[in-house]
C-alpha cells in the first residue's frame, strides 16, 4: 500500500537548491529586460513588445520538431496563451532546472513551463500558477522477460514492484549531476528505506523511460502521463506503481508578477476543462501514432530535419550557419522534397526552373543537388550586395529578401532609400520601408524605380519568418 508522502511535494515544474544555482543564464539576450514586475509592470511590457518569451525542455512531449515544425504539449499551450494576450510567442530551450530559474530570475524569460518536482526550492522569488492538469509520480520498470508467456497476470505481478516499500535496496537512474542527491533524500523521508541511486548521462525523463526498456537501467521515477505516453511504445514497461500523490502540473513565474500571474489563471479558469485543453492533452498523452511521431523524431539527438548533416556540409558553400539555411528551406518548402508552388518553384529550396537550371537542378534533381543550386543562387546574391551592404551580417537579410521577390526590387528599395535619406545598407526601417512603398504611385512613378509596381508585405514578413525560425534552431540544434 503506497504510504503517504510526508514531505511536501509542490507542483510542477522545476526542482533546484538555491545554492547550486549557477552564476548566469546560459541563454543570452541582448537588449531585453522584462522591467519592474510590480503591479502590471511585466504583463504591460510583454504586450508592449509584442512577444511572450518562455522557457521549456525540449523532449518528445513538451516541444519538438518534426519536419522543422514546432509541436509539443507546453508549445502548443503556450501558443494558446500567447493568443489569448494577443501577442508572438517567443520559445527558449534549456533543459537544466537550475539555469532554467536562473534565466526567470534575470529577466531573461517570462515564465517556465517544465515537468520536474520541485524538491528543494525557496519559493521567496517565484510562484506557480493553477494546475494546467495533476499527475502522479510512478515507478518506472520492466515487466518478466517472459511476461506475454506467464499463464496469468498474477504471475506477471509477482515479478513487480508495487510497493513503495520494494525500493529498498534497488537502484534507481535520474540525470548525472549534483541534484540528483536531493531525489533520493526525498524518496528516502518517503520510504523509510535505503534506495540507490545512481546519475545517468541522460538529460530528460523520456531519455531515463527508454534506458529502462532497453535494459540499461533498472527503474526510474517519471510523472504517470509521460510514462503511460511511453508505455504506448515500449509495451514491456510497467509504469502502474505510484510514489507520490497527484501533484499540480503549472508553469512559474516571478513572485512579483502580479497581473502576469492573475492572467495566467484567468486563462487557465476559461479553458479547464474545455474541447482544447482536453484536445491538447490527449494529442500528446494519449496518442500512440503521437507517441510514435515523438519518440521516432530526433528532437533528443537535437536535430531539426533529416537533412541536418547534408545542410551542415554544403553551408560551408556560402559560410552561412546551417541552422539559417534549414530556416530558409523551412519557410519555402517545410521540407518537402516535393513542393511544388502554384508559381511553378518546386523542391527544396523552392527554385523557379530556369534558376534552378541556371545553378544546375531540375525537378529530377536530390536533395543534395536541389540544395547546392539554392545555395549557389545565395553565393550569387551576396556578391550582387558585396559592395552595397558591407555588412556580412546585415546583407543576409538583403539576400533573402531577394531570394524571396528578386534583385531587381530590393536595388529600386535601396535607392528609393538612399533617396529619402535613409540608410540604404540598412534592412529594418530602411530599405524594408522602401520596399512597402513600392505599392504606392508616388514612390513606384519615382524615376529611381527601375522595376515598377511591387507589393513588398509577403517578403519583409519572408525576412523576419526566416530569422525568427533560425534563433528557434539555434535553441534546438548545435552549429
Amino acid at each position: 500500500m503506497l504510504k503517504r508522502l510526508s514531505f511536501q511535494y509542490s507542483t510542477i515544474l522545476i526542482f533546484l537548491l538555491i545554492l547550486l544555482i549557477p552564476q548566469s543564464c546560459t541563454f543570452q539576450r541582448r537588449g531585453y529586460f522584462a522591467g519592474p514586475d510590480d503591479m502590471g509592470g511585466l504583463l504591460l511590457d510583454i504586450k508592449n513588445r509584442g512577444k511572450l518569451i518562455a522557457l521549456t525542455d525540449n523532449n518528445p512531449f513538451n516541444y519538438f520538431t518534426d519536419r522543422g515544425e514546432e509541436r509539443g504539449y507546453q508549445y502548443e499551450m503556450l501558443k494558446s496563451f500567447a493568443s489569448y494576450l494577443g501577442v508572438e510567442l517567443e520559445l527558449i530551450v534549456e533543459p537544466d532546472p537550475h539555469k532554467a530559474l536562473l534565466c526567470l530570475k534575470q529577466r531573461e524569460v517570462d515564465l517556465i513551463a517544465m515537468e520536474l518536482p520541485l524538491t528543494a526550492v525557496s519559493r521567496s522569488n517565484v510562484v506557480f500558477t493553477k494546475p494546467l492538469f495533476t499527475s502522479r509520480q510512478v515507478l518506472v520498470q520492466r515487466k518478466p522477460d517472459n511476461w506475454r508467456r506467464m499463464p496469468t497476470m498474477r504471475r506477471v505481478e509477482t515479478g513487480l514492484i508495487r510497493d513503495i516499500a520494494g525500493l529498498s535496496g534497488k537502484t534507481i537512474v535520474l540525470p548525472a549531476g549534483k541534484y540528483k542527491q536531493f531525489y533520493l533524500s526525498d524518496i528516502q523521508h518517503a520510504t523509510g528505506y535505503s534506495t540507490d541511486i545512481t546519475g545517468i548521462e541522460k538529460t530528460t525523463t523520456t531519455d531515463l523511460i527508454e534506458a529502462v526498456a532497453l535494459k540499461e537501467a533498472g527503474y526510474t521515477i517519471a510523472f504517470e502521463h509521460t510514462a503511460r505516453a511511453m508505455a504506448q511504445i515500449y509495451h514491456d514497461l510497467d509504469v502502474s506503481t505510484p510514489v507520490s500523490p497527484d501533484l499540480d502540473i503549472s508553469w512559474t513565474v516571478r513572485k512579483g508578477a502580479v497581473n502576469l500571474l492573475v492572467t495566467i489563471n484567468q486563462w487557465i479558469e476559461e479553458r479547464s476543462g474545455s474541447r482544447e485543453f482536453a484536445y491538447t492533452y490527449s494529442k500528446y498523452y494519449k496518442n500512440a501514432r503521437q507517441a510514435r511521431l515523438a519518440l521516432g523524431h530526433s528532437v533528443k539527438r537535437h536535430s531539426i530535419s533529416e537533412y541536418d548533416d547534408l545542410l551542415r556540409e554544403t553551408s560551408r558553400i556560402i559560410n552561412w550557419d546551417w541552422r539559417l539555411v534549414a530556416a530558409l528551406i523551412y519557410k519555402e518548402s517545410k521540407f518537402q522534397m516535393d513542393a511544388v508552388s502554384h508559381r511553378g518553384a518546386f523542391g527544396l529550396m523552392q527554385l523557379m526552373p530556369h534558376t534552378a537550371k541556371r545553378f544546375g537542378a531540375d525537378e529530377n534533381s536530390t536533395a543534395a543537388e536541389q540544395v547546392t543550386a539554392g545555395l549557389k543562387l545565395i553565393k550569387y546574391l551576396d556578391n550582387a550586395f558585396r559592395e552595397r551592404v558591407p555588412d556580412p551580417e546585415e546583407r543576409k537579410k538583403f539576400i533573402l529578401a531577394a531570394y524571396n521577390i528578386g534583385i531587381a526590387h530590393i536595388y529600386d528599395a535601396q535607392n528609393l532609400a538612399e533617396k529619402h535619406g535613409k540608410n540604404p545598407a540598412v534592412w529594418y526601417d530602411n530599405v524594408e520601408y522602401f520596399l512597402l512603398a513600392k505599392s504606392q504611385p508616388e514612390y513606384y512613378n519615382d524615376p529611381v524605380v527601375k522595376y515598377g509596381k511591387v507589393k513588398g508585405v509577403e517578403t519583409q514578413r519572408f525576412v523576419r519568418e526566416v530569422l525568427e525560425k533560425f534563433d528557434q534552431y539555434k535553441t534546438l540544434a548545435a552549429r
